[in-house]
């Protein structure tokens, strides 16, 4: 029975990762181990550690590299120093068969280096994938590098990485599994708006936006334009905090002031993996740069306003509007997401949904790889079609 460690440092990666465990949990065939920590240990971001407990997931590792006040690139850098060191004897002691990621946050880079000089292969979900505006793309491509298989969201994902030089039989197309959640009857909490303090059938509008690496503006700009976005917005605003990059403890200030003098705003540091697809089925539309704007939202046909360059070059559905970071061009944005005519448009299509995704991931835990083979990973030239 292959032992796998499934490691998840942040709620982005964990709705992705979260259906993937519960089944590979329910498989007799998979030991998994799961390895958390990373912002789910803080309290600024909800203490999410104990949502994975109350999803039944058992916790075999916390890692606790972060402190509460890491904002700045340095203290970011040391919490990444302290990451490997942790994960260094997790995984010596987990001895697991194989190491599973998800995603493209600069955490994993921590969990990926600690596996690959333990020679533990590496398992890695959204490769090949494309978001132009910030250093994620960056990461994506190093975990990649790293990674001993691949599991893709779409075909496109897939020939990017065969064009970086990775052999075919190492990529496999599986579709994004965050999806899988929403074929589930209880996606819908029992009562979204009550959770939010509103009125039944009362109005929101989703609102997520976290601070973007290359971005021309600085932090203070990008979340001083943004406040002023939602200063345009008359109904109830459900408002999530920044993933922990740099200056997402500003964001984060910033917010918490902005609630607070604004009634209509509710911030929650975290709301879920429940009750957000919850506020994703209910809401009016969606506002910020959140990947779950691009992913997810076509399946609920929710307009969404992407913000900036954030997630510029990834694939998404005709429901998202893109509009740079000012002022005129979202309430244009907003405008067109509130137009009737256009939202009759929307079809629902979702071009990373496929049907067999957790099938496909965990068949590849429990296929009779060779170790060996695995871990000798060779390059396959793109100048002349032959391993180097």
């Amino acid at each position: 029975m292959p032992s796998v460690c499934f490691v998840t440092l942040s709620r982005s990666d964990y709705a992705s990762l979260r259906p993937v465990a519960l089944a590979a949990l329910a498989d007799p065939a998979i030991d998994l181990r799961l390895i958390a920590g990373g912002s789910h240990a803080l309290a600024r971001y909800g203490n999410t550690l104990e949502q994975i407990r109350a999803d039944g997931l058992p916790l075999h590792a916390v890692a606790r590299f972060l402190h509460e006040t890491d904002d700045s690139p340095s203290e970011l850098a040391a919490a990444y120093a302290r990451a490997v060191a942790q994960f260094v004897p997790i995984l010596t002691e987990q001895r697991p068969d194989y190491v599973f990621v998800i995603g493209d946050r600069w955490e994993l880079l921590a969990v990926v280096s600690a596996a690959a000089m333990l020679q533990i292969p590496i398992v890695h979900h959204s490769g090949g994938d494309i978001t132009q505006g910030s250093s994620d793309n960056q990461t994506r491509y190093a975990l990649s590098t790293l990674a001993h298989l691949h599991l893709v969201a779409l075909p496109e994902h897939r020939e990017r990485l065969l064009r970086m030089g990775e052999q075919d039989w190492r990529v496999i197309t599986t579709g994004e599994p965050a999806l899988t959640a929403l074929a589930a009857q209880d996606r819908i909490a029992p009562d979204v708006h009550g959770r939010f303090g509103l009125r039944p059938g009362e109005p929101f509008v989703l609102a997520t936006f976290h601070p973007t690496s290359f971005d021309s503006a600085p932090p203070e700009r990008q979340v001083e334009v943004f406040l002023q976005a939602l200063d345009g917005i008359a109904c109830a605003v459900v408002l999530t905090a920044p993933n922990p990059d740099p200056a997402s403890a500003l964001f984060l200030a910033r917010y918490r002031a902005y609630a607070a003098a604004h009634p209509n705003v509710r911030l929650y540091d975290s709301l879920g993996t429940r009750h957000y697809y919850a506020a994703m089925a209910q809401a009016q539309y969606m506002i910020g740069n959140s990947s779950s704007g691009l992913w997810e939202s076509a399946s609920f046909r929710l307009p969404v306003v992407n913000v900036g360059p954030r997630q510029q070059g990834r694939v998404h559905g005709s429901n998202v509007l893109h509009c740079d970071l000012d002022p005129q061009a979202i309430a244009a944005a907003i405008a067109r997401a509130t137009d009737p005519a256009w939202r009759t448009g929307l079809d629902g299509n979702n071009p990373y949904v496929k049907h067999d995704t957790l099938a496909l991931i965990l068949n590849c835990f429990k296929h009779p790889w060779d170790r060996g083979r695995l871990l000798a990973k060779r390059f396959m030239d793109p100048l002349t079609q032959r391993s180097a």
